[in-house]
């Protein structure tokens, strides 16, 4: 591809490792990280907002607001949601093995 041209960027052509996540596969994720084992869970996400101008076109600009995901995180959720995750079911806790009888 040539990156001679004027609407060319590089990142453009970057691809994902993997098929992204969903909402609950990455509140799963989540779960397993923090090594949770019981209660449900929701994902959260954390916001960071950003005023100035911005220029759409060269030679113009206007008064804009950017947002950007800063964090994201769980929460405990008492409600079954479409998104809520039981964390029983996603990272069960390991049972402890039985001594063998002597």
């Amino acid at each position: 591809m040539s990156t001679d041209r004027p609407d060319y960027e590089p990142m453009q052509d970057r691809q994902p490792v993997a098929t992204p996540l969903s909402i609950r596969e990455l509140t799963e994720v989540l779960i397993k990280h923090y090594g949770l084992h019981e209660g449900r869970y929701e994902l959260i996400v954390e916001f960071q907002l950003g005023k100035g101008a911005i220029s759409p076109e060269p030679g113009t600009s206007l008064p804009g607001l950017i947002f950007g995901v800063s964090k994201v995180g769980l929460i405990r959720s008492a409600a079954d949601g479409a998104t809520g995750v039981d964390a029983a079911i996603s990272n069960p806790a390991k049972k402890p093995l039985k001594k063998p009888k002597t």
